[in-house]
């Protein structure tokens, strides 16, 4: 079997193609994370990939996301190699899709048996072409997303004609904590009722199978509509404010959604917003959404550049949480920048600059910026949550009255 070494010290690159061709592997190496892409990309691509994280442009860990989410490559078994060892390191390789993750220097002892481990779960893993779900009463049609856990497909209900949209966890290989949250999020969206929020139609959980059916979107993600429609400032309001009577509606049921960003608002051919993904979604009251670990203070929980400082710091949220990230949104969208002066490319650093550092006014990088529209944004971005608009809700009201005003009444 072949495996891709991805290291760009020579010497340990040296070190661990010597090991790993003495154990009867096949090995192809790369020095930077591009060239790491590139190699796992064609068609005749290793099936294992050792992952060094810190590489020249594109780093290790991107690598990992890009081959995990994308649904057109096959499986691929990818041990990150990280000289950082803590908690936080080793949770944000394997949140990024890695299968496993060894500090550096490596244990040759190690690396051969987690190899030889790794090597019979490829080897178990059927080609994509056999993978197919079958789901009865779905013809299901195609995958159109994929992440570490779970795969969304197109599907069609056999009984109705309605194209959905499934998403399916493999039961065989999730633990007891992703298996109930997959459970929480699908008991949560079952809650909603609103207009711009996915609905979910159908669901089965059992040890066997477990997946839910859920609203189709026909549309794309809000930046990617952003970029192609262009739209004017009014359109662009207008839709966001019904996404935060979205969120607003569930925050009246307790809900939070918690990992809020634009991939999980879609826009329709029609220029409506639909409000996915409550995956991570947080009850506000007593009840099974509270009883695991994830929701523990200390735990840092969602996408870095869009969270509240309160999340960065692992502290306890609320409803508040989702309208800072609303103001985050707008924000990037019109002003072109993070709030924050951000390194995406380090977690960690992003995490403690949003949890601890100064927001930038839209105006002191766009100095024509609409001060009222301004005013809008930095209350929804204040730091202390106290300050912020209650719940999506009330930013919704503040936004339509914006657009009232300026535009005149709808």
């Amino acid at each position: 079997m072949k495996v891709l070494v991805a290291e760009d010290d020579p010497l340990w690159q040296k070190i661990l193609v010597k090991s790993v061709k003495g154990w009867g592997y096949e090995v192809a190496t790369a020095e930077t994370g591009d060239d790491a892409l590139e190699i796992l990309r064609r068609d005749d691509s290793p099936r294992l990939a050792i992952l060094d994280w810190h590489m020249p442009g594109m780093e290790g860990i991107d690598v990992c996301k890009r081959v995990k989410r994308d649904p057109n490559m096959p499986f691929t078994y990818v041990i990150m190699l990280s000289g950082r060892d803590s908690n936080e390191d080793i949770v944000a390789g394997l949140d990024a899709g890695a299968d496993d993750y060894l500090p550096k220097p490596v244990d040759n002892n190690i690396l051969r048996s987690r190899l030889a481990a790794a090597r019979r779960i490829v080897e178990a893993v059927p080609p994509k072409e056999w993978s197919l779900p079958r789901i009865p009463g779905y013809d299901v049609k195609r995958v159109i997303g994929k992440g570490a856990y779970a795969a969304v497909w197109e599907a069609i209900h056999e009984e109705s004609g309605n194209t959905v949209a499934l998403k399916i966890i493999r039961v065989d290989l999730v633990t007891e904590h992703v298996f109930g949250r997959f459970a929480r999020e699908i008991a949560i969206t079952q809650k909603m009722n609103h207009p711009n929020i996915a609905r979910v139609y159908d669901s089965c959980i059992d040890r066997s199978l477990c997946y839910y059916a859920m609203e189709l979107v026909d549309g794309w993600p809000l930046g990617k509509w952003v970029e192609e429609a262009a739209p004017k400032l009014r359109p662009f309001l207008e839709l966001i404010a019904k996404a935060c009577d979205a969120l607003g509606h569930a925050h009246e049921l307790g809900v939070v959604h918690r990992d809020l960003k634009p991939s999980n608002i879609m826009v329709t051919r029609d220029g409506e917003p639909k409000v996915l993904d409550f995956g991570l979604a947080k009850s506000l009251f007593k009840g099974m959404e509270e009883e695991t670990t994830e929701t523990h203070e200390g735990t840092v929980i969602g996408t870095p550049i869009f969270m509240s400082p309160e999340q960065a710091r692992g502290e306890d949220v609320d409803a508040r949480t989702d309208v800072y990230t609303i103001g985050v949104i707008l924000y990037m969208m019109l002003v072109r920048r993070h709030p924050n002066k951000v390194n995406k490319l380090d977690r960690w650093q992003t995490i403690k600059e949003i949890a601890d550092g100064k927001i930038r006014a839209p105006r002191s990088i766009k100095p024509n910026f609409d001060p009222e529209l301004e005013h809008i944004i930095m209350n929804a971005l204040a730091r202390n949550p106290k300050k912020r608009y209650v719940s999506a809700g009330h930013l919704a009201a503040v936004l339509w009255k914006y657009i009232d005003e300026r535009y005149g009444n709808r």
